[in-house]
């Protein structure tokens, strides 16, 4: 009788837990495309700027004493109509990541790569056109600077880091997809072993 109570009382080394609570959803992390973009972004805004884009030929003396001195001139004076394109392409690469980092807390994560990846390409093939193929105000811009290429580098990152988490995102939906989900198994009730009396 003793060694039937003690059999009731101790608990079998075989049972199961009930069930493990389910793991808590993961803080989205910030993936590298983003970061890229990012990083280029910034790069482009104090490129456009800080640093001299064309070089604009100066208007002669009618006098003929001194002659015409050339200056040079930034993105956001020589681009009349393009800057605006980088400046939201800037805008919508820094906004992106500080969005995901807004949206650690509760584990949700807006997809802005397709957006940033679109307007990084566009940004990238109107610097294309205005440096290396036709030169904005023809009459009066007469040769590009360091800092239009550094610019056409910046906006080539940002499309690039914008393709690269798209590919993060599409691999990310993947992998969700194929883990295989948890099933609760039954708990494993100990049997109770009789012995005459």
């Amino acid at each position: 009788m003793a060694t039937a109570a003690q059999d009731e009382q101790s608990p079998s080394t075989g049972a199961e837990p009930t069930g493990s609570p389910p793991a808590p959803s993961r803080a989205p992390r910030i993936r590298v495309g983003a970061l890229v973009s990012a990083s280029s972004a910034l790069a482009l805004l104090v490129i456009m700027f800080a640093t001299e884009w064309y070089g604009v030929a100066g208007v002669p003396d009618p006098s003929a004493v001194r002659p015409a001195v050339s200056t040079s001139e930034n993105a956001w004076h020589g681009l009349t109509v393009t800057r605006w394109v980088l400046l939201a392409t800037i805008v919508a690469s820094v906004g992106a990541v500080v969005l995901h980092a807004s949206q650690r807390r509760h584990g949700n994560k807006t997809d802005t790569s397709l957006i940033v990846a679109a307007l990084g390409a566009l940004s990238a093939v109107l610097l294309v056109y205005r440096v290396l193929i036709v030169l904005p105000a023809p009459t009066r811009v007469i040769d590009q600077k360091l800092g239009a290429f550094l610019g056409l580098l910046c906006s080539l990152g940002i499309a690039w880091g914008g393709y690269e988490a798209i590919r993060e995102q599409r691999a990310r939906v993947r992998a969700a997809g194929a883990t295989p989900s948890h099933r609760r198994r039954r708990p494993h009730l100990p049997t109770r072993r009789s012995e005459p009396e």
